[in-house]
This record gives structure tokens, C-alpha cells and sequence, in this order.
């Protein structure tokens, strides 16, 4: 039974930012009236109070997300909080046979792939300049990433068999972010993966009304 105790949960969320696999795990669990959605703008110069309130509160290195849990404190790691989240409500969890890709999914996103979305995030959004060898290098893994999660989905619909899960939640926000960045540049070698797994991704209702939220 999901837990539906009277004190929220609140998560503290920004557009574009990981917390995009948080809110899209709690729609598609459909209970989002157990969460308080606090947006907050991380380390905002107009606001250092603020900023200094949530840094010793909720965050200690004032980022995003952070899910705060009553009588339990706070979880950091966007990973982490869908992982806990699917648990404590038994919701979107893999079938046993898939237990270990998704565990590996969900770190592969976290860590893997979210690397390679904050070096070109730096690179097309925030106009950091990196050497000719630093871009290829990056791009590089990314397509080798793109062709190795290609093979993992050749028989399969979402990331653990024909089940939708949690991990589709944490890799798909790669997904979304390399659509986004530079009109989906990234994406323009791997059309299996960009008309195939993550066009299913986009078709979710919960994803749309994730998106919707910025």
C-alpha cells in the first residue's frame, strides 16, 4: 500500500535541472499529493539568504534536487531519490530478472552519461571554452554510449524488458537533456534511439506534464 502519511515530503526542483527525473517518477506513480514542490533557483545572487538557509537546512552544497523527508532528513542524489521513491511506494519497480539492469541503469545515468551532459551543458549553454580534442573526446563517449544502450533496448521497449521503471526515469532525463542542448545535435547519429526508445519517453503523459512544468 503506498504511503500516504499526513506530513509531506517536499522536493525542492528547477526547470532542466535532474530534478526532471523526480517529478516525472512521482506523476507517473500518480501521487503527487504526498509532495510539497518547492522551485528553488540554486545558489541565487539576488537571494543569499535564502541560499544560506537551504545550504545549512537542506543541501549542504546548495544544488538541486533535494527530497526532504519527514523524520528522515534529506536526499541529495536525483538517482537516489527515484530509487528510494519507487521502494517506498512499490511503484515502477523491475521484474526480478531485471533487477541488476536496473540498478545499473540508474547509476549508469547518474554518473556515466550525467558527466557527459554537464561537460556539453558547459560547452552550448554556459559557452565554456574546451580545446578541439576535449569536444571529441566527449562526443565521442557519448555516441558509445548511445550505440551500447542501442544494443542493450534491440528486444526490448523501456530499459528493464517491456516495463516501464524508475531507471527510465533517471537515463531518459540524459535523453531529454541531449535533445535539447544545441537542436538535439548529439542525437542526430543514433535515430534508434532518438525514433525508437526515447520517442516512447516523450509520449508519456508524465513526461509531457513534467516538461510542462518549467
Amino acid at each position: 500500500m503506498a504511503d500516504t502519511g499526513a506530513r509531506k515530503m517536499k522536493l525542492y526542483w528547477f526547470p532542466y535541472y535532474r530534478s526532471v527525473r523526480n517529478i516525472w517518477l512521482i506523476k507517473e506513480m500518480g501521487v503527487e499529493k504526498d509532495f510539497e514542490f518547492i522551485r528553488y533557483k540554486p545558489n541565487d545572487e539576488e537571494n543569499p539568504a535564502a541560499v544560506a538557509a537551504y545550504r545549512r537546512d537542506v543541501h549542504p552544497h546548495g544544488t538541486i534536487p533535494a527530497l526532504v523527508v519527514p523524520g528522515e532528513g534529506s536526499v541529495l542524489e536525483s538517482g537516489a531519490i527515484n530509487m528510494y521513491l519507487a521502494d517506498r511506494y512499490k511503484k515502477l519497480l523491475p521484474d526480478p530478472k531485471f533487477l541488476k539492469d536496473y540498478y545499473d541503469f540508474i547509476m549508469y545515468g547518474n554518473s556515466t552519461l550525467d558527466e557527459i551532459i554537464e561537460f556539453f551543458y558547459e560547452l552550448w549553454m554556459l559557452k565554456t571554452p574546451f580545446s578541439d580534442e576535449k569536444v571529441k573526446k566527449m562526443t565521442d563517449k557519448f555516441d558509445a554510449c548511445m550505440d551500447y544502450l542501442a544494443t542493450k533496448l534491440e528486444k526490448r521497449e523501456f530499459l528493464c524488458g517491456d516495463k516501464f521503471t524508475a531507471a527510465d526515469t533517471v537515463l531518459g532525463y540524459d535523453l531529454f537533456s541531449a535533445a535539447l542542448f544545441n537542436d538535439g545535435k548529439l542525437l542526430e547519429k543514433h535515430p534508434k534511439i532518438r525514433e525508437g526508445y526515447y520517442a516512447r519517453l516523450q509520449k508519456r503523459p508524465a513526461f509531457q506534464a513534467t516538461i510542462a512544468m518549467a
